[in-house]
């Protein structure tokens, strides 16, 4: 603004006529052009895509993006597939006499470990339990005897290594603590042999050779932490997950196709044993509440789990791959999905008993990991997001004549773009639209047919007037409502794109108006 400068000639301190003249000057009128910065931006995809929680951006070596999203599966821990319950049984000594007993070892005798189904024990090692023996022998006592008696169960170690074993007496049973003990079992029969040592003394009035004595034995609390044998046919189930992609998530129409899309599952085995993995439930559920089953050879026959080979390296990580060739996966994804719903179950031993080569621990499980994986290449057809963004333009002076949007976009995507801003009250109202229906407000980059690459950015500008009623709402807005309608380039004759990390959206976004100010002398 230029600043007028009046020299002022230096008058008789008593004439102020001059000061008269002041009062004829006219208002001045002073009518700028004025611009107000909006935006001035460089968005790549990381700004355009919300990830989520559970996903990621992988780009290969092109810089290709691939939108990559994860689940997790882990199945119940093998203690509650497969557990020994308590045990008991009795057994019986004839023909017990008092008189050279001193010391005498008895036959070992069997104590047999029963299940539900056909399992086969030959090895188990205690996380915790307990070994109770107590002696019976009424006649032997009433006839003033005593008797005490050792017992070791063979092929037994406990945490010393030493063999189980316990001493136990008329009327004061014996319990004998399992944690961290192994016993080794007889003839892959779930048996193992208890032997006891019999300690006789007193003088039996009368007596009444020949005795009977029992040992009630009890096995109770029992948790193992391995096991070796065969576990039968065990069905379990893995567990569910389900995996949202973010990709969609502010989708409200059209399509994506893309090339090459996969669901990758790496499976961590820690049963020493083989297990087939069903698919219980499989579908994806799309933006329209529509539900759509991933079908084909690829999920409707069981996988084949090999078991891990030791104990001591106790994980075997199998892999499986669906894809188009052994899915519906490429209708599935161009139908806009918003999450992905899995479910599995697990059989044991899916072939039945060969030989007793399995064994567990107690905290064996199956682990599955799923990694849904979006390229993006391929088309896009009419494809529209949508959101909400807050906006306050408070600063647009009151006395604006006319404004107008001005718009510089450079597109490196391959991508048209027609767009919708719509503005909002504090309510979320719609109260105004600065332009809608443009077409193709951001043409898309061209796209070398050879590599699906998008070569040179395009550049574009358009103007857009504001009339009185826009600039009032565009003051009253508190959100502004960005619609995009997106198609990928030449799509109509089948043209793929591939859309790359290096891509960049520059926007270039301001008000331009004249502002009437009026002077006042």
């Amino acid at each position: 603004m230029a600043i007028a400068v009046l020299p002022l000639t230096m008058l008789s301190s008593c004439d102020h006529s001059y000061l008269d003249e002041l009062d004829n000057i006219q208002d001045y009128t002073y009518s700028p052009v004025v611009a107000f910065p909006l935006v001035n931006a460089s968005i790549s995809l990381d700004d355009l895509i919300d990830v989520g929680d559970f996903g990621e951006i992988d780009l290969d070596e092109e810089n290709m993006v691939t939108m990559v999203y994860k689940g997790q599966l882990v199945s119940i821990p093998a203690s509650n597939i497969f557990s020994v319950t308590d045990q008991s049984q009795v057994i019986t000594y004839d023909n017990i006499v008092p008189a050279g007993s001193e010391g005498m070892t008895l036959p070992p005798k069997v104590f047999l470990i029963t299940f539900d189904n056909n399992e086969i024990l030959t090895y188990i090692s205690f996380l915790e339990g307990f070994f109770r023996v107590s002696a019976q022998a009424s006649q032997l006592a009433q006839d003033g005897y005593h008797l005490e008696a050792t017992f070791r169960i063979l092929n037994s170690y406990d945490n010393q290594g030493l063999p189980v074993n316990g001493t136990v007496s008329l009327g004061n049973p014996a319990e004998v603590d399992l944690t961290g003990s192994r016993i080794e079992f007889e003839n892959l029969a779930n048996f193992f042999l208890v032997e006891y040592q019999l300690f006789i003394s007193g003088n039996g009035t009368p007596d009444n050779a020949p005795y009977t004595i029992a040992f009630s034995q009890e096995m109770t609390g029992l948790e193992y932490d391995l096991i070796k044998g065969y576990f039968d046919q065990i069905s379990f189930p893995v567990g569910n997950t389900s995996i949202a992609l973010s990709l969609f998530k502010n989708a409200a129409f059209g399509s994506m196709l893309f090339e090459n899309p996969t669901i990758e599952f790496t499976i961590e085995n820690s049963f020493g044993a083989e297990i087939d993995l069903f698919v219980e439930e499989f579908y994806a559920a799309t933006i329209h509440e529509e539900i759509i089953p991933v079908t084909g050879p690829g999920v409707e026959e069981p996988w084949r789990i090999d078991a891990s080979p030791t104990h001591q390296t106790p994980q075997l990580t199998t892999f499986k791959l669906l894809d188009n060739t052994n899915t519906n996966l490429a209708y599935v994804t161009e139908k806009s999905p918003k999450k992905f719903h899995y479910e599995a179950s697990g059989l044991l031993n899916p072939d039945g008993y060969d030989q007793p080569t399995n064994w567990i621990k107690h905290d064996s499980h199956l682990t599955v990991d799923v990694e849904v994986k979006l390229p993006l290449w391929g088309m896009i057809n009419f494809f529209e997001l949508q959101d909400t963004t807050e906006i306050s333009v408070n600063d647009l002076p009151d006395e604006l004549e006319w404004a107008e949007l001005r718009m510089n976009f450079s597109n490196g995507f391959p991508l048209n773009v027609e767009l919708d801003l719509i503005l909002l009250d504090e309510n979320n109202n719609a109260i105004d639209t600065l332009f809608a229906g443009q077409d193709n407000l951001l043409d898309a980059a061209s796209v070398n047919p050879a590599t699906s690459i998008s070569e040179e950015p395009r550049i574009s500008s358009r103007i857009e007037r504001l009339d009185d009623t826009k600039i009032e709402n565009l003051r009253k807005a508190t959100n502004l409502l960005i619609q995009a309608r997106l198609n990928s380039y030449d799509n109509q004759n089948g043209t793929t794109v591939k859309i790359l990390d290096t891509y960049r959206i520059g926007i270039d976004l301001g008000i331009r108006g004249q502002v009437k100010y009026v002077v006042e002398f």
